[in-house]
């Protein structure tokens, strides 16, 4: 027998994540922070993650630096915040009244 050759019209699946990224609330100074969840959740200073937002869209966010490390309260679960990379804005020459 043949092995399964994969369909054409099938999407590839992605492998599962061991990481989830999202953003959260800077409670101290304001702002944003980088929030992630997974079992090596403090590993990822200056790299460029996935983050996911509350919409369900995916942006590529930089790290730069990590804040804090702990367990989650609720679940247990190892969790990391960390301090990112601003994105300069998109800037108008002129905006119509």
């Amino acid at each position: 027998m043949a092995e399964h050759e994969p369909d054409k019209n099938e999407p590839e699946k992605k492998p599962e994540r061991k990481h989830k990224a999202s953003y959260a609330t800077d409670k101290r100074s304001g702002g944003y922070l980088i929030r992630i969840s997974g079992p090596n959740a403090e590993v990822f200073t200056g790299r460029e993650v996935p983050v996911n937002t509350r919409g369900g869209k995916e942006h590529n966010e930089k790290l730069v630096r990590l804040v804090w490390t702990g367990n989650d309260k609720d679940t247990g679960e190892k969790v990391a915040l960390y301090k990112f990379e601003s994105r300069p804005r998109i800037e108008q020459d002129e905006i119509p009244f």
